[in-house]
């Protein structure tokens, strides 16, 4: 999803200059003051509630709004701008995320820039993924704007005056971007953000890939990470930081499966990551290409690679590392580096215990709630699902 970035700062910041440099480099750039413009057209969202508003007499013989008139309507009127801002900053917000839809649905910019003076007051600033604020001590802003624009120091200082601080903006901001300098230190930061952003992955948390199938979890933390073909079955539970990638073949995850905290699924080269029923990947594991049947319990920090494969039942030791192609029976209790059989024992029905109580765990975190009652722990010992 193409990542937003809200463009705002104040009199003579050099925001338009980083807004030109952002487009220069492919950007799609909305412009507020245009969607501003936009928003007071005949039949655009706030035209009508305006018109409604202030009376008719804000209009032109073409019927638009005169804008010039409905300055004079707010000019020194707080209530009455507030009134005016409550009708046009919605609207402009629903033009801009409207934009940004577009924009992402047809790929046709790598980045999306939103520029507007008022984005902080506006509250339009969770729009984007981060904040730009652009900041000039007031003395060169107004010494800038006075250049630019021709205008008198008085009411450069006036405008100054009515805006949002510097210090204000850059406590909201994510990116703080300074423009004391000259135009090539200016463009020289811009460029380091600006690359920044292009190689930063656009991930969401939790990151839920468009192949991933997720069949009524009892937990989905939202520190996970789920990349390619990834399928995870009904009553499973994924905590804290576990990430499963299938840049090809695939990963299967039975059902009433806890995958516990810092797990790391892989798949192999040649091989996919198959997980059975009622298992526990325990704190810290590593899955790689291999295959584990039901009721198995992998122990804290084992290591499993590709094409290995443990049978139904079994226990994997802690640190274990079970290298390419060991293959073990149902039943197995296996230890060591390189991993080896140390005993033949069904595991199954404490190993499906174990599940049971992770199960039980994560649906009661995902109610809020971080420990299991002793009426719930009596009805998991006793079976119970």
């Amino acid at each position: 999803m193409t990542r937003v970035i809200c463009l705002t700062g104040g009199i003579a910041s050099g925001k338009s200059t980083a807004a030109r440099f952002l487009q220069e480099q492919g950007a799609h750039v909305i412009d507020a003051d245009q969607l501003g413009h936009r928003s007071y057209e005949p039949g655009g969202p706030a035209y009508a509630k305006v018109v409604e508003a202030f009376g008719s007499e804000i209009l032109g013989a073409d019927g638009r709004v005169d804008r010039k008139a409905l300055g004079a309507k707010v000019f020194g009127r707080p209530a009455e701008l507030a009134k005016l801002t409550g009708i046009v900053w919605p609207a402009i917000r629903a033009l801009a995320a409207e934009e940004v839809s577009r924009v992402r649905a047809q790929r046709s910019a790598p980045l999306i820039v939103l520029e507007a003076a008022v984005l902080l007051e506006a509250g339009w600033q969770n729009i984007g993924d981060e904040v730009w604020v652009c900041v000039v001590e007031p003395e060169v802003a107004i010494a800038r704007a006075m250049q630019r624009d021709g205008a008198d120091r008085a009411g450069i200082e006036r405008r100054l005056e009515a805006q949002a601080s510097n210090a204000e903006r850059m406590v909201r901001a994510d990116v703080v971007i300074d423009n004391n300098g000259t135009p090539e230190q200016l463009l020289a930061r811009l460029r380091r953000h600006w690359e920044r952003v292009r190689a930063t992955p656009v991930l969401q948390m939790p990151h839920v890939g468009p192949e991933v199938q997720l069949e009524g979890l009892a937990l989905l933390h939202p520190t996970a990470q789920l990349h390619g073909k990834v399928r995870v079955g009904p009553g499973a539970s994924i905590w804290p930081y576990v990430v499963m990638r299938s840049e090809m073949h695939h990963i299967s995850i039975g059902a009433r499966t806890n995958l516990q905290d810092f797990v790391m699924i892989h798949v192999g080269n040649q091989t996919p990551t198959v997980v059975g029923e009622d298992c526990s990947i325990t704190h810290r594991v590593t899955l790689h290409g291999c295959e584990i049947g039901d009721r198995c319990l992998i122990g804290i920090n084992a290591t499993i690679m590709d094409g290995a494969k443990i049978g139904s039942n079994s226990i994997v030791a802690g640190h274990a590392i079970v290298m390419q192609n060991q293959v073990f029976p149902e039943n197995s209790v296996i230890a060591g580096v390189p991993a080896r059989l140390v005993a033949t024992r069904d595991s199954g029905a404490a190993n499906l215990l174990n599940a049971r109580f992770y199960e039980a765990f994560a649906r009661g975190l995902a109610r809020g709630e971080e420990r299991l009652s002793e009426e719930e722990m009596r009805r998991v010992l006793q079976g119970g699902q």
